[in-house]
């Protein structure tokens, strides 16, 4: 997410060193799909994924994603035309990592926690902190960007590791600090392609970019 736009309409999301209430409603729905595995952690589950558990995956990320769709505009932005590419970018992209990998639903959920934490901490700390901006993109600073290394690379290596405990789980568990290495190079990649100003929405760069990192960190998993 756009850290800093040029316009000073109501609905801007800097204002007098707070976050306006629009740009609060979009770190909440940005943010609180990331706690999803968490719930479901608590929850023993085949693995492989079962295929009833993959059919509510879907409902459930398609109930989230339409209602975002329509309630679009509470959150929209000004140079924003409207949702669908930010949702299916965020959608889709974690969708497709549990289709490939049924058998390691970690690699989904740290995604998850990527899109979720890392860059929805980027946006939240770029705007209360500010600071510095990145030399090549005045419209990100450096605390975005550390905050979306930070809290992204924390919270996907808890998620990983803590999936990787799953009681009915094929492989053997990893350790936080395993998780944590496996997930961070994912993270960093995510976080620098996110800071390049592009008219690819952010959440289908991270999306991809965080995913195809994950895929190739996941072959150095101790089995």
């Amino acid at each position: 997410m756009n850290e800093t736009q040029p316009t000073r309409e109501v609905n801007a999301i800097w204002i007098t060193g707070t976050i306006s209430a629009r740009e609060l409603r979009r770190r909440f729905w940005h943010m609180s799909p990331g706690l999803l595995p968490v719930i479901l952690q608590a929850v023993p589950h085949a693995d492989p994924v079962s295929s009833t558990l993959r059919w509510i995956f879907l409902g459930v990320a398609t109930g989230i994603g339409l209602r975002i769709l329509w309630g679009f505009r509470q959150i929209q932005r000004a140079d924003e035309s409207g949702g669908l590419a930010a949702v299916a970018g965020y959608v889709l992209s974690v969708i497709t990592l549990l289709l490939l990998f049924p058998r390691h639903l970690e690699l989904a959920f740290a995604l998850l926690a990527i899109l979720a934490f890392g860059d929805g901490s980027a946006t939240l700390f770029g705007l209360l902190i500010q600071g510095k901006k990145l030399p090549w993109n005045k419209a990100k600073s450096w605390s975005g960007l550390l905050a979306f290394i930070t809290v992204g690379s924390l919270m996907a290596a808890w998620i990983y590791h803590g999936e990787s405990l799953n009681q009915e789980a094929v492989d053997a568990p990893v350790t936080f600090a395993t998780a944590l290495m496996l997930v961070s190079p994912a993270v960093v990649a995510a976080a620098l392609i996110e800071s390049v100003d592009s008219q690819i929405n952010d959440n289908i760069r991270v999306g991809i970019v965080g995913g195809l990192f994950l895929m190739v960190t996941h072959l150095f998993r101790p089995m």
